[in-house]
């Protein structure tokens, strides 16, 4: 299999690029790469894996619509508009879009459902802590976990040092707390889940998909 690295200087498209064989990189994508060199590279793959920015992953994205190549999504930061853009390129061919490729989140995002089923009068909060290079606040990640909420939570964003990334949500009431945490050591674990998806989605049929549709087909 062929991938495709869009973001391949970066610290997640990084991770990407270190956990596959030099024979199954097709490309690797920079602000550098001239627009004839992406989209041959594109052109050439079995799948794209994109961890960069809104602009380049639409991009990447248009050309993956271009010539059916399956398209793996990590990037974050999309305004409302972007994103239903980059949905619209799943009608010619499979992509998968996830703001947190961890098998951790996944649960989390499980147990977020069952505690407000059962707590329904607690104040919910989400603090979101990320390194102090990352550009949006709050995160993809805790903005896809306030989705699985029916009430609107707190949410509190930190970008502080080195953090890989930390997510805290709390149900808190007068007299008692829970917290569910879900701590990120390493990008590694993002990577090796986008990996995972590309490799799933290569058979997959043209269409929008999502981390728990790859997961349910486990």
């Amino acid at each position: 299999m062929k991938i495709t690295v869009v973001g391949a200087t970066g610290r997640t498209g990084g991770k990407v690029v270190e956990l596959l064989n030099s024979d199954e990189i097709a490309g690797m994508i920079s602000s550098k790469t001239t627009d004839s060199e992406f989209e041959e590279a594109i052109r050439h793959s079995s799948a794209v894996i994109d961890f960069s920015r809104p602009a380049a992953a639409l991009k990447a994205a248009k050309i993956c619509e271009k010539y059916s190549v399956p398209f793996v999504c990590g990037t974050t930061g999309f305004s409302a508009e972007e994103f239903e853009t980059l949905k619209s390129y799943s009608k010619n061919t499979p992509i998968l879009y996830a703001s947190n490729f961890s098998l951790g989140i996944y649960v989390m995002k499980q147990l977020l459902k069952i505690c407000e089923k059962s707590l329904d009068d607690f104040d919910i909060s989400i603090i979101d802590r990320h390194h102090n290079k990352k550009k949006d606040s709050p995160s993809g990640t805790a903005l896809t976990l306030a989705q699985q909420l029916r009430k609107t939570p707190q949410i509190v964003s930190l970008r502080i040092g080195g953090v890989v990334g930390d997510h805290i949500c709390s149900f808190t009431s007068d007299n008692e707390e829970i917290t569910i945490k879900h701590r990120s050591f390493d990008k590694k674990v993002f990577a090796v889940g986008a990996i995972k998806c590309a490799h799933w989605l290569s058979s997959a049929k043209p269409g929008y998909y999502s981390l728990e549709d790859f997961m349910n087909a486990q």
